[in-house]
């Protein structure tokens, strides 16, 4: 039995004779007889009664009520055959915030080319909301990064905690202390990631209990917080994850409540899940739980 059998049978069915199937499909007529025998001899049945008219059997009439079915798993199987096939030569599409990037994706996609050396990668580098939106237009078919608010929308496998540290310039007043008060920063200027960055939110929330409100600046690109604060003789916020020159003093950021989760967001959605994202996925998986070992 094969697709284009199950086809013929259809047609005839849906055009009542052998010879509108036939002109339907831009076969001959024998062509299509031949399709229905070799049908009937495999499922051992006879589907029409031969007579000018194309009348099911009842054993036809039965084997009808499963056609559309058969067809329909029948191609989803050639589509699943084909993605396979074409995986080699693929593409990947990756969302990664910026810190993760830089630190944890290199040496996770290494491992990965060990494997699949001729598929293509596409990496977006944005913030969780920013790689959400991404996901939601389809632009990427997973992201690494923090815990989606639609969770009925994402799949999320936490793979690490995330906590937010302070960066201090070595000439900064507060360069060599040894520790920082939510009242201290409120007098100095804090270089921080845009409104949208999950981590702000926390930072944000820590300073609801004072008064005075903190003096922030605004960048959109986290690596470059190190440098301005320097600059601007500022203290930069940032997540922990951020590779910061050993010239900084770096100190947990002063907050009970202050940690991320990060780890793989995928949307709920039904849909094949390519090998090579499920390879990405394993790679990604057994790079944190070599760094938790």
């Amino acid at each position: 039995m094969d697709l284009t059998e199950l086809i013929a049978f259809q047609t005839v069915m849906q055009e009542g004779t052998f010879a509108r199937a036939a002109e339907k499909l831009n076969y001959a007529q024998s062509t299509i007889t031949n399709q229905i025998k070799r049908l009937e001899k495999e499922l051992g049945l006879t589907l029409f009664y031969r007579n000018w008219e194309a009348t099911l059997t009842p054993a036809g009439q039965r084997f009808a009520e499963q056609v559309d079915q058969l067809i329909h798993h029948w191609r989803y199987v050639g589509d699943i055959a084909k993605q396979l096939n074409e995986e080699e030569i693929g593409t990947l599409q990756i969302g990664v915030t910026e810190t993760w990037a830089d630190r944890y994706l290199p040496a996770i996609l290494y491992q990965f080319r060990q494997y699949r050396p001729k598929i293509t990668c596409e990496i977006i580098v944005g913030n969780s909301a920013f790689l959400q939106e991404c996901l939601q237009q389809e632009k990427i078919s997973l992201a690494l990064c923090a815990d989606s608010e639609s969770s009925h929308d994402y799949v999320f496998e936490p793979l690490q905690q995330e906590s937010i540290s302070l960066i201090i310039p070595a000439n900064h007043v507060l360069a060599n202390t040894q520790a920082v008060t939510i009242h201290e920063l409120l007098s100095h200027l804090l270089i921080i990631g845009q409104s949208s960055c999950k981590y702000r939110f926390q930072v944000e929330k820590a300073f609801r209990t004072y008064e005075q409100e903190p003096l922030f600046y605004t960048i959109n690109q986290l690596s470059l917080i190190p440098l301005y604060a320097e600059q601007l003789n500022g203290i930069g916020i940032v997540p922990s994850s951020l590779s910061v020159d050993d010239t900084y003093t770096v100190l947990p950021f002063p907050s009970v409540n202050h940690h991320l989760q990060i780890g793989i967001l995928q949307p709920r959605r039904i849909k094949y899940n390519s090998g090579m994202q499920q390879l990405f996925v394993e790679e990604v998986r057994k790079y944190f739980k070599n760094l938790r070992e």
